[in-house]
């Protein structure tokens, strides 16, 4: 596993500091992480002189209140088209590597020869970048672009500060996972000196919920079934479930980690059908230390089937019913799971 050293962002550096016009993007249900870096990059560089173009697949949850007074972020086909991202000199994209998670622009990415920088910390990949800023063992994408700015040189205001400690709070459930370690610490501590105030950014994170959100949580819970002696969870919802309630469907952000509360759940699964019939599943494990040694690895998981992600949290997407993702699904984790 490979950590980027100061060479790596200097290189990064060269090559981003030669763009007027880069084209900034990232994966579709933007979470956290995803726009945290996006709005950043984009503080970033204008810093610099570019005037890049960020551009989201997907609307950002309202549950990011701290991001509400940046200037918004251009949404596609909303006033963005592939008339407008040809016009770019360089494109970045943040926070995936995967042609499946750009599909918007999955075809023109991949006959446009713009030189592109990909910067991620997601185990899985395509190969679909010139250049690559690639560190699994950072625990968020905004962690390795803190620590880029710091090597660029770049002036970190607290604007942007706050979008990289929302990227690192989120991706690290509120510095509770398992891939909390110093090295977050390290970069929050610095962070937290440009002026970021973690109990304000706390209560626009995590006290925004509307009540659409908490009902569609119990319909989940509702669902609730527990196999191989309690050990693997699952729940869904079904695209009946949102607008009884009224709800989004970033709404069902989190709600797969509920189950692990449960002390005997090692893994948890969300099957979410969607408006348009097929199923988006969302998987989550516990990290062996407390787990008496049992290690689900959910990224090979969803890697097999499509998918991807890290070790503790990944996802796929089904085209089929929610009943045939399941069996799909489960019948790959039970010959997992520990007998007895």
């Amino acid at each position: 596993m490979k950590t980027l050293t100061d060479n790596d962002f200097q290189n990064a550096t060269s090559l981003v500091t030669s763009w007027k016009r880069p084209l900034l993007v990232t994966h579709t249900k933007p979470d956290g992480d995803a726009v945290g870096s996006v709005l950043a990059v984009r503080e970033l560089l204008q810093q610099i002189g570019a005037s890049p173009l960020a551009v989201l697949f997907g609307k950002i949850p309202n549950r990011y209140s701290p991001f509400a007074s940046f200037d918004s972020i251009a949404s596609w086909n909303e006033g963005v088209s592939t008339g407008d991202i040809d016009h770019c000199d360089g494109v970045i994209v943040l926070d995936t590597c995967s042609y499946g998670q750009l599909e918007p622009i999955a075809k023109w990415l991949r006959e446009s020869d713009r030189p592109t920088l990909a910067i991620d910390h997601h185990k899985t990949r395509d190969e679909l970048a010139t250049h690559y800023c690639i560190d699994e063992s950072a625990a968020a994408n905004c962690l390795i672009l803190y620590e880029w700015a710091r090597v660029a040189g770049w002036k970190i205001t607290e604007a942007i500060a706050r979008a990289l400690f929302c990227g690192i709070a989120m991706d690290t459930g509120w510095f509770r996972h398992s891939n909390t370690d110093s090295r977050v610490f390290d970069a929050v501590s610095g962070i937290v000196s440009h002026g970021v105030s973690p109990s304000v950014v706390y209560e626009g994170l995590y006290h925004q919920d509307s009540q659409a959100r908490i009902r569609l949580l119990g319909k989940a819970v509702a669902t609730l079934e527990l196999h191989c002696g309690g050990r693997l969870a699952t729940m869904h919802l079904m695209w009946d479930s949102f607008k009884s309630v009224n709800a989004l469907m970033s709404d069902a952000e989190d709600v797969v980690n509920e189950s692990l509360r449960i002390a005997s759940v090692i893994v948890s699964v969300l099957f979410v059908e969607q408006q348009d019939g097929t199923v988006r599943v969302n998987l989550r494990s516990k990290p062996p230390t407390v787990t008496r040694g049992v290690d689900i690895d959910v990224a090979q998981i969803a890697q097999a089937l499509g998918g991807g992600g890290h070790a503790r949290a990944a996802g796929v997407r089904f085209d089929t019913t929610v009943q045939d993702a399941r069996d799909r699904v489960l019948g790959r984790l039970m010959k997992l799971m520990p007998q007895g």
